[in-house]
């Protein structure tokens, strides 16, 4: 019994000497994924894709989910046959507010903020679609690309790489019948008052004018 009392001494004042260590912890840290300087590293390579024309790349840095909504070629389609207003005009992150795996973007371009949502998903941030997107892609991409034109929100079409522009066949002319009587010609005065003139002010009500302001582009990732 003393030596057994001995060992159980010896051992009592080995673990108060020696403690056990804790396992360690596994709380994510400001530093994290779940950072501010983690979602901005991960979320500008999309906004560059984006505004740089790169759509593709772009829609590989979608949600699987989101991916389902329309597929990356039709998607890249919808930018060949309806190009946007703005191009090649970059997207500069503005402020960041993160709420578990989801976090929202304020992003800024052309004096204009916008936001966008971001979810953490297979270790990095990726783009999630708005509501208002996800209705739009439910229609075919030819179908939204002509609402779109119909609105002002396309930009001008890059013609395709030899393709070639039909010409208009040139009429020929019938030489002028010396001995027909030539008819009077239409006075081209504009000071002439049996002229009827176009109003050429801008601000004239008669005239309809096309918006052509940058700012009517739709907000977003469209």
């Amino acid at each position: 019994m003393a030596i057994g009392l001995a060992i159980g001494t010896v051992i009592a004042v080995f673990m108060v000497f020696n403690p056990p260590s804790s396992p360690p912890s596994t709380a994510s840290t400001p530093g994290g994924e779940h950072s501010e300087t983690s979602v901005r590293q991960a979320v500008q390579p999309a906004l560059d894709a984006y505004s740089s024309g790169s759509y593709g790349d772009f829609w590989d840095l979608w949600t699987t989910e989101a991916q389902g909504l329309i597929a990356r070629e039709e998607y890249v389609r919808l930018f060949e046959i309806c190009p946007p207003i703005l191009t090649n005009s970059p997207l500069t992150i503005a402020t960041v507010t993160i709420t578990g795996d989801n976090a929202q973007v304020e992003a800024t371009r052309a004096n204009d903020a916008t936001d966008f949502d971001f979810t953490f998903e297979s270790g990095t941030w990726l783009y999630e679609p708005s509501p208002e997107e996800r209705l739009t892609y439910q229609a075919p991409v030819d179908q939204i690309a002509e609402q779109r034109r119909t609105m002002g929100f396309c930009g001008a079409v890059t013609p395709t790489p030899g393709a070639t522009t039909p010409t208009t066949p040139t009429v020929p002319t019938t030489p002028t019948d010396p001995s027909v009587p030539s008819v009077p010609t239409v006075p081209t005065n504009p000071a002439d008052p049996s002229v009827p003139t176009v109003p050429t002010n801008p601000g004239d009500p008669s005239v309809p004018t096309v918006p052509t302001d940058p700012a009517t582009q739709p907000p977003g990732f469209l």
